[in-house]
């Protein structure tokens, strides 16, 4: 009988022992994992966009180096450059071009030719625009340098014998200004008048 209570005492004991090491094990366990927790760094940290640096020059107005967000285009920093100049040739310019780092984008400039060409477009169409009556004759702008016989003749009041008179006065001193077109025979004041806002040299 002594015998059965001794063990029953013993196997007691064993599980009081037991139970204790289990609760002391979790503890430690879960007192490790929390450090480990606090030691590890958050995985979602965030990262540092590094800008890149691009290299513009040509026919833009501030030719320079400029430091842009990563995956800009070559518009973004042709805008940056302060723009392109009105010798820029556009057509050579892919805008959408994305910028990389240490990367070049040069605007090619129009050759002397293509920009006379231009230039002189945009003059007539500012002359068009200003000049209300050269938009009542059908936005006629003659060159007195270097117009026709024909093209004389879409100016008001001048017809063909007047228009061969303009021609012979250009071959023999040609024209430094407009208003010497009255010096031509059968141009007076009142015929210039109506006909200045058409012409240009």
């Amino acid at each position: 009988m002594e015998k059965r209570t001794l063990q029953k005492v013993g196997l007691l004991c064993a599980s009081v022992a037991l139970c204790s090491a289990a609760s002391w094990w979790s503890g430690n366990e879960g007192d490790s994992r929390e450090a480990r927790q606090i030691a590890e760094p958050p995985a979602t940290a965030a990262v540092e966009e590094v800008p890149v640096t691009v290299c513009v020059s040509g026919a833009v107005k501030q030719p320079g180096v400029y430091q842009i967000p990563k995956g800009s285009r070559a518009q973004q920093v042709i805008e940056l450059a302060g723009g392109v100049t009105e010798e820029a040739d556009m057509d050579k310019v892919n805008l959408a071009q994305l910028c990389k780092d240490g990367g070049h984008i040069k605007v090619p400039r129009l050759s002397q030719a293509r920009l006379k060409k231009k230039l002189q477009k945009k003059a007539e169409t500012v002359q068009r625009t200003e000049n209300p009556a050269a938009s009542e004759t059908g936005g006629i702008l003659v060159h007195l340098n270097s117009a026709t016989e024909a093209e004389l003749e879409q100016l008001p009041g001048i017809g063909q014998a007047t228009a061969r008179q303009i021609v012979l006065f250009r071959n023999r001193r040609g024209f430094r200004s407009i208003e010497e077109i009255m010096q031509v025979p059968g141009i007076g004041p009142a015929k210039f008048a109506k006909m200045r806002d058409c012409l240009t040299l």
